[in-house]
C-alpha cells in the first residue's frame, strides 16, 4: 500500500500501526524484532512521530514541528535509549532515568515516547527494571523495543509487548530504493541490494560510507585465510577481533551471511546469493564441507553472536568458534 511514512519496505508493519492509531487502539508498549540494520528503529521513529504528528489528515505528515523534531530525534517527548557503546548493553541506571521522566506528563505532545535500541543486549536487572513500567504503564507514554534476538528477552517482556516480527526486503525493492531514494547508479545499487541480503539499513551504509565495505572485505579476507590456517593463527585472529569490540558484530554478521551462501551453494538452492563477489570462493568451500560441514558453521556463527549479545568473554567465544569451523 502508498504510504507516507518515511519507512522502505514492511509496508505490512505500517499498515498495522497506521490502523491502530486510526482507530485508537494504540497499545502501551511494542516489540520491533528482526535482523540487525533491517529498519527497525526507522519503523519506531516514524511510528513515534505519527503517535504526536499534528496533522488532521496525514500522520505522519513530516511537515510539522512534531514530525521533523521527532525524525531528526530533537523531539522533547521522544527519549531514545541505547547502549552507552557499540557491543555494550542497556543498563539499569538507564532505564530508571527513562521510568522517572515517564512518570511525568508530556512536554508538549500527546505522548512520551521512548524508544529502546538492541534491548535484547540490556543487562537482566535492566530487563526486571523495566517491567514495572510494561505492567503499571503511564498514561500518555509509549514505548518500542527494537531486538534482534528477541529470545534474549525475558518472556514476562514479550508477553507485554505487542511484537511485530520485520523480515529482510527482497532484493529488487533494496535496489529500487537506492537508485530513487539515493540516487545510487544501477550497477552500484544491484551490487549493494545483494551484498545486504535484504537489510536495507546495511545497503544505505554501505552506499554513504565506504569503510563499511572495507569492513566486509577485511572480514572475509580474514575468514578464508583463517580456514587455511593453523590453530595458532586463528587463535591469534580471535584475540585480535576480542579487541575490536565496536566491529565485532558487523563481523560475525558478515560471516554468518558467507556461511549462508555456502549453505546455499552446498544444497543446490536457487536462492540468490549476497557475496556475489566471492561466488567462486563460496562454490569451492560448498564443495568441501557440503550441507553438513556449512550448516555447522552457520550454526555456529549464529551461537556465537547470541552469546556477543549474553556479554560472555569474547576471546574465549571467538577461539570456540573457530575451532568450530572447518579446516581447509
Amino acid at each position: 500500500m502508498e504510504t507516507d511514512w518515511p519507512v522502505i519496505g514492511h509496508e505490512w508493519a505500517v499498515a498495522h500501526l497506521a490502523r491502530a492509531l486510526r482507530n485508537g487502539r494504540v497499545r502501551h508498549a511494542y516489540l520491533l524484532s528482526g535482523p540487525r540494520q533491517v529498519g527497525k528503529t526507522t519503523l519506531a521513529r516514524a511510528f513515534a512521530a505519527a503517535l504526536n504528528c499534528t496533522d488532521a489528515e496525514t500522520r505522519p505528515c513530516g511537515q510539522c514541528r512534531a514530525c521533523t523534531l521527532t525524525l531528526k530525534s530533537a523531539h522533547p517527548d521522544l527519549m531514545l535509549v541505547a547502549p552507552e557503546r557499540e557491543g555494550g548493553a542497556i543498563k539499569i541506571d538507564q532505564v530508571r532515568a527513562l521510568q522517572q521522566t515517564l512518570s511525568l506528563r508530556p512536554y508538549e505532545a500527546r505522548y512520551r515516547v521512548a524508544i529502546l535500541r538492541r534491548f535484547d543486549q540490556a543487562r537482566p536487572v535492566a530487563q526486571d527494571a523495566l517491567l514495572k513500567t510494561l505492567e503499571e504503564p503511564a498514561p500518555n507514554a509509549v514505548l518500542i523495543l527494537t531486538a534482534d534476538a528477541p529470545d534474549r528477552l525475558l518472556p514476562t517482556i514479550l508477553s507485554r509487548c505487542q511484537v511485530l516480527n520485520l523480515r529482510l526486503l527482497p532484493l529488487a525493492q533494496v535496489q529500487q530504493a537506492l537508485e530513487a531514494r539515493f540516487g545510487a547508479p544501477p550497477e552500484q545499487a544491484r551490487r549493494l541490494a545483494h551484498l545486504s541480503g535484504g537489510r536495507i539499513g546495511w545497503a544505505i551504509r554501505a552506499l554513504e560510507d565506504p569503510a563499511v565495505l572495507e569492513l566486509r572485505e577485511s572480514a572475509l579476507a580474514a575468514l578464508l585465510e583463517a580456514l587455511g590456517a593453523p590453530l595458532r593463527a586463528r587463535f591469534a585472529l580471535a584475540e585480535q577481533l576480542a579487541r575490536e569490540k565496536g566491529a565485532l558484530a558487523d563481523v560475525l554478521d558478515t560471516w554468518q551471511g558467507f556461511w549462508r551462501d555456502v549453505l546455499l551453494a552446498a544444497a543446490e538452492n536457487p536462492a540468490p546469493l549476497s557475496n556475489v563477489d566471492l561466488q567462486a570462493d563460496v562454490s569451492a568451500l560448498a564443495r568441501r564441507v557440503g550441507v553438513v560441514g556449512a550448516e555447522a558453521a552457520l550454526r555456529a556463527t549464529r551461537r556465537t553472536l547470541d552469546y556477543l549479545g549474553r556479554n560472555v568473554n569474547a576471546r574465549l567465544a571467538l577461539e570456540v568458534l573457530l575451532l568450530d569451523y572447518p579446516t581447509l
